[in-house]
């Protein structure tokens, strides 16, 4: 049973919409949930343009180039939500395990010469319109597919030998180990977290937990000193003018970007990061162009949008009316959550650099898709629970 208190409902692995007699009533959508999202990816391409023209500009004649493709993906994303919206939890489970295949076969073709790299990793397929970043999907798969085999075995997860650790070894090893592969250490992290997060409110105990973790800690710990390049940035990370033109330079440039944005910012296209000194400014550093462009009131402001995300993500988890929407809501709030908190911390200097973009405002077409993706199941599970509210109304007391 889960450790949630999601609701005085029974909590089961059947959809109300799939429940015997259920009459269907209009249900509205979470609103809040769909504005906030609407207003970061609205505030995204306004600050990728700004961020990317120049380079744009310089690298493709065109300065409209990443915005472009970034709205593109932004439509997609939001049209597979808009389906998701439609497809009953119950269905969705269906595809689990075909998504884990696939997810699994688009990452070991990351690894064989139809894979594209970047920055020492290959972490891409080229597609000839885009580049498909297959982990994003693997995160995705995951989730799908790890909810399954708790949902299937609900009420069995004390019998770690028969469920937990197949569990691990099936669904979770092999994904993890080529994101790790690529090599891409921090996804391999936040996957795992993701497995830990799912087993937790799966409900199994404190010390299969502890032990677990431990074990998981680890093993990352000698994947992080396996590699001097790894620990070079960690160091780096703790003092940037150790060396400010090479491994502490994005840092700097980070800072500088925060600073000098001030209490209301410098304006639009009016900032010094966008102009080639802050690497990756339209991605993984888009939060330090918010803050230089926008300053501390666009900070709080952004801040504010995603804690209203994040609780309405968590809202709709505890009232799942079944066990897998309250795994897969788990899943996929921490997911945002992971992401949201670890950029953030990166671009004040409170962890090194890791590739990690910012939801649904960093430029990155296969991440934007997928996270929108999330945001129309999270919505599914808000409508499931809705239904279930006026079935549990219309039942006599």
């Amino acid at each position: 049973m889960s450790v949630l208190p999601v609701s005085t409902r029974p909590v089961s692995n059947e959809s109300p919409s799939q429940c015997e007699g259920n009459t269907r009533t209009s249900v509205k959508p979470d609103w809040w949930l769909i504005g906030a999202v609407g207003l970061l990816a609205g505030l995204g391409l306004l600050v990728i343009l700004s961020a990317s023209s120049l380079m744009a500009d310089s690298r493709y004649s065109n300065s409209f180039h990443f915005v472009l493709r970034q709205g593109i993906a932004l439509s997609a994303g939001a049209l597979g939500a808009a389906v998701l919206m439609r497809v009953p939890t119950a269905r969705l489970r269906q595809f689990a395990t075909p998504a884990y295949v696939l997810a699994v076969i688009a990452l070991v073709l990351v690894l064989t010469p139809l894979g594209r790299s970047a920055y020492g990793s290959a972490r891409w397929i080229n597609l000839g319109f885009f580049n498909f970043q297959p982990s994003e999907f693997a995160k995705f798969a995951l989730i799908l597919a790890f909810s399954n085999h708790l949902a299937r075995n609900e009420g069995r997860i004390a019998d770690v030998a028969g469920v937990v650790l197949p569990g691990l070894i099936v669904w979770g090893a092999p994904v993890i180990l080529l994101v790790y592969l690529e090599p891409d250490f921090l996804t391999s992290v936040l996957m795992s977290s993701l497995l830990g997060v799912l087993l937790y409110v799966g409900g199994l105990r404190w010390r299969w937990m502890l032990s677990m973790g431990a074990v998981a800690l680890a093993a990352l710990g000698a994947m992080l000193v396996a590699e001097p390049y790894r620990v070079r940035r960690l160091t780096s990370f703790l003092d940037p003018f150790s060396d400010p033109e090479n491994t502490g330079y994005q840092v700097i440039q980070g800072w500088i970007a925060l600073a000098s944005g001030g209490f209301t910012g410098q304006g639009m296209a009016s900032g010094l990061a966008q102009r080639g000194f802050l690497p990756e400014a339209h991605t993984d550093f888009i939060a330090a162009v918010v803050g230089e462009e926008f300053g501390a009131v666009g900070w709080v402001l952004m801040l504010a949008i995603y804690g209203v995300i994040l609780w309405r993500c968590v809202r709709i988890t505890f009232r799942s009316p079944t066990f897998f929407g309250v795994l897969l809501g788990s899943a996929l709030t921490t997911l945002i959550a992971f992401q949201v908190i670890v950029n953030l911390c990166v671009v004040v200097s409170w962890f090194p650099p890791t590739g990690l973009v910012l939801p649904f405002l960093s430029y990155g077409a296969t991440a934007v898709v997928f996270h929108m993706l999330a945001v129309g199941i999270l919505l599914r599970l808000h409508i499931e629970a809705e239904e279930a509210d006026q079935i549990g109304a219309a039942v006599p007391g």
